[in-house]
């Protein structure tokens, strides 16, 4: 068997490298059993942080299963089928264990940061058991028998699941192939849904940062099989996108911030000094209109500059 996967080496300092390298002569079927593989290996290698309550271990491992996530995303319609949905839906019941624990830290270096607990002891002393719960959530979760089954049960589909049996090696497009058809549609899609970015809420633009995401790491996925005049055209969106996701993820902690801050301030017992809550308010309506207008010139930079020239 031909060698799909290359490894890119970090640089001394930088750590892990996230993207991936294929080689230039990849199915898009090989493709995947090398991406997913490389995913998987990215989630196992942080079961020991996470297990130890390091909010990096935590973070990291979210990475590679919203990456795995879209992976599976994007290669859909090649590896339709039960088990592919079964794992879906054990994927996204990881990830939601480990969500609550980044995102009460997040919360608390914020407050901490921006010196707006001193006259909230309560609150603070909520907040981090809060947080101290969940971290103690995300290691439990690692150690259960269906995280280890989950992680067996993926190896054993990314070898020989289903979606193998599907079709022949003959009948699937190269990875370049499908990687540019699939880049080019995300991308006019995400293009058309930010035509009307400065209209949507919380919500709505929180969709759009999902499917930013996804095409980012798409493109990750699958950047290293363009060169020449492509290939830099592909840079270059891709360094437009990543100003946009993140402009869209500090309004999307803005939101998650206020929604878990006024979960807190409905407890009698762990209210924010009202000071607090108004400096944090003011700071999160300026954060909010600084990002907004960074996220809508991201936009106009990825309508001006299309990927692959389309």
């Amino acid at each position: 068997m031909r060698r799909v996967l290359k490894k890119r080496t970090a640089k001394p300092g930088t750590g892990p490298a996230h993207d991936i390298v294929l080689s230039q002569n990849a199915g898009s079927a090989e493709a995947f059993r090398a991406i997913a593989t490389e995913l998987l290996r990215l989630t196992a290698a942080q079961q020991p942080k996470v297990r130890r309550r390091d909010p990096t271990g935590v973070h990291q491992m979210r990475i590679a299963l919203r990456r795995m996530r879209a992976a599976i995303s994007v290669f859909g319609e090649l590896i339709e089928g039960r088990d592919t949905q079964r794992l879906k839906r054990e994927l996204k019941w990881l990830a939601g264990r480990l969500a609550p624990a980044r995102d009460l830290h997040l919360l608390e270096v914020k407050i901490k940061s921006t010196q707006l607990g001193t006259g909230s002891p309560a609150f603070l002393k909520r907040l981090g058991s809060d947080r101290g719960a969940a971290f103690a959530s995300a290691s439990a979760t690692v150690e259960l028998q269906r995280f280890r089954k989950l992680m067996s049960d993926l190896q054993r589909w990314i070898d020989a699941g289903e979606w193998t049996r599907g079709a022949n090696g003959a009948e699937r497009p190269s990875a370049a192939e499908f990687g540019q058809q699939v880049l080019a549609r995300r991308a006019r899609k995400l293009n058309k849904r930010l035509e009307k970015l400065e209209q949507l809420d919380d919500e709505e633009r929180h969709q759009v940062r999902i499917a930013a995401k996804k095409l980012n790491y798409a493109i990750g996925f699958f950047e290293s099989l363009f060169d020449g005049r492509t290939g830099k055209r592909l840079e270059r969106f891709r360094k437009h996108l990543k100003k946009l996701l993140d402009a869209l993820g500090a309004l999307n902690d803005v939101a998650v911030h206020r929604k878990l801050a006024g979960k807190f301030s409905r407890r009698a017992t762990a209210k924010l000094d009202p000071d607090a809550a108004r400096q944090l308010a003011d700071l999160d309506d300026v954060e909010i209109r600084q990002q907004m207008k960074a996220a809508a010139k991201a936009a106009a930079k990825l309508a001006e500059d299309p990927l692959f020239g389309d």
